[in-house]
């Protein structure tokens, strides 16, 4: 009889691979070796058989400790070396998003002021005048008490609060009392502060879109606004204004001897920019006529088409301002609704209280000295927009010579200047 061959019999795969290997063995190879390790099949067989699977699950092993290390995290050097890269790339990019968003705001700011201009327009195809701006004076002053008496007989409007009907806002220009300020209105009982609904005080702080320049920030309200700062009185201002011409008697930048820009249609030289300005929107007083004897008089301001001589392309009519740069800054009034362009644009403030500080906390330190801030300004870096009395719009730099900026403003001085592209 035949002995029988002793069967060579390998350990169990569990008891010599590592756990992290065996579960790595397919099912097929597991059941080849544990058949082969019963039936006494041949050593080298069997051998091959374990040493491929051996070798198969190293590699895997081996892939699998690659990728561990592939997924470690960050050195410290890495870190740093992203972290500057971002940062120049935020440094490169955040500039020309700033520009971006400016130059959207302007864009609705020139829109804005166009659609002003198309008010105007429609105004005085309606009424064959330009809107009328005019307030009232006694005999010995050129502005009006504050607070008024309550009997005392007063006729005040701004060009811009006779706009309202063709901007759609006809509903606000039927609440306005015509005969009465904001200071004496009948209707309003709760007082300046609160005033009651409907009244001229109430209408006079409303915030209307149009009037406002998304770059100008100035709140929507502001206190001590000329010719009416007692009594805690604050009212809306605006982000535009008429222009009131060149002529000017006041202040660093008086042209009242200039040879040309120091006249205007009634009286040579008169420096009454105010009362009786050569321009489309001078604020008009109703008093004594402006002489040499009284040169702070004033007449209405109620300008015909016919009497811009100087050509509509040629004549500025709208430009840009900012509430907090001037007490002379609130739309509802006569006198807070224009501007001169005898002040350079965007000229810095030049009063003691601006010495040391930025250009615009300057100019807000500076916002009592009208004669020097009874001018156009804005908040745009370069320049600001203006309307011209043809209703177009363009953007006017800052560096703009100062004799063609006056002579744009001026409707028939004489100074005739072609707009800047």
């Amino acid at each position: 009889m035949e002995q029988s061959r002793p069967r060579l019999r390998f350990p169990p795969l569990h008891t010599t691979l590592p756990s992290s290997l065996c579960k790595h063995l397919t099912a097929k190879a597991k059941r080849a070796l544990q058949h082969c390790s019963r039936s006494g099949t041949s050593v080298a067989f069997i051998f091959d058989l374990w040493a491929g699977q051996l070798f198969r699950l190293l590699e895997i092993e081996n892939m699998s400790m690659r990728t561990r290390l592939r997924r470690r995290g960050f050195t410290l050097v890495e870190l740093l070396v992203v972290i500057a890269i971002i940062g120049v790339m935020v440094g490169l990019l955040l500039p020309a998003v700033q520009a971006a968003r400016e130059a959207a705001r302007r864009m609705s700011c020139s829109s804005n002021i166009r659609q002003l201009a198309m008010a105007v327009t429609n105004f005085e195809a309606a009424r064959k005048q330009m809107p009328g701006s005019v307030g009232t004076v006694n005999s010995s002053t050129d502005i009006m008490t504050d607070p008024l008496p309550a009997a005392s007989p007063v006729t005040q409007i701004s060009w811009m609060t006779n706009i309202l009907p063709y901007m759609e806002q006809d509903t606000l220009y039927r609440m306005i009392l015509p005969t009465a300020d904001v200071s004496n209105d009948p209707r309003n009982t709760t007082g300046p502060v609160t005033p009651t609904v409907n009244s001229n005080t109430w209408v006079a702080q409303q915030k209307i879109a149009l009037f406002r320049c998304p770059s100008d920030t100035t709140p929507t309200v502001l206190p001590n606004r000329a010719q009416r700062s007692s009594n805690s009185q604050q009212y809306a201002v605006t982000s535009y204004k008429g222009v009131a011409g060149s002529n000017w008697a006041w202040g660093a930048s008086a042209t009242a001897t200039h040879p040309v820009f120091g006249t205007d249609p009634f009286l040579i030289n008169n420096g009454n920019g105010i009362g009786n300005g050569n321009g489309i929107f001078f604020a008009g007083y109703n008093g004594l006529a402006p002489s040499p004897a009284n040169a702070r008089g004033g007449v209405a301001c109620n300008t015909l088409i016919a009497a811009v001589k100087d050509g509509l392309s040629n004549t500025l009519m709208i430009g840009e301002a900012v509430g907090s740069y001037s007490s002379h800054n609130w739309w509802f009034w006569f006198n807070g609704s224009v501007a001169t362009v005898a002040i350079p644009l965007n000229q810095p403030a030049i009063c003691p209280d601006a010495a040391g500080k930025p250009i615009r906390k300057g100019l807000e330190a500076c916002y009592l000295d009208w004669a020097n801030n009874y001018s156009f300004m804005s908040e745009h870096s370069v320049g600001g927009n203006f309307a011209s009395a043809d209703g177009s719009v363009r953007l006017i730099s800052n560096q703009i010579d100062i004799d063609t900026y006056r002579a744009l403003g001026g409707m028939q001085e004489g100074a005739i200047a072609t707009m800047p592209d």
